[in-house]
C-alpha cells in the first residue's frame, strides 16, 4: 500500500473528502457574516465604553450597550 502524499507535502492543500466548493463558499459567507456581526456587536460596547467629554456621565450607558450588542448576536444566532 503506497500513500498519495509524498513526505513534506501539506495535506491541508487539499479539500477534505466529501466537501464541495459550494459548501465551502456557503461555510465562508456564514462565517463572514459571523465576523460581521461579531463586529458590530464590539462597535456597540466601544460607544457605550466611550467617555464623551460634551455630555454628562450616564450611569446606564454601559449597560445599554452590553444590552444592545447581547440582542445584536442573538438576531445572528451568535
Amino acid at each position: 500500500m503506497t500513500d498519495s502524499t509524498a513526505p513534506g507535502t501539506p495535506t491541508e492543500a487539499f479539500p477534505p473528502p466529501g466537501r464541495d466548493l459550494e459548501s465551502t463558499v456557503e461555510r465562508l459567507e456564514l462565517l463572514e457574516a459571523r465576523v460581521q456581526a461579531l463586529g458590530q456587536a464590539v462597535r456597540a460596547l466601544i460607544q457605550g465604553l466611550e467617555d464623551l467629554p460634551d455630555q454628562e456621565p450616564d450611569p446606564d450607558r454601559v449597560g445599554r450597550a452590553a444590552r444592545l450588542a447581547h440582542e445584536l448576536l442573538l438576531a445572528k444566532g451568535l
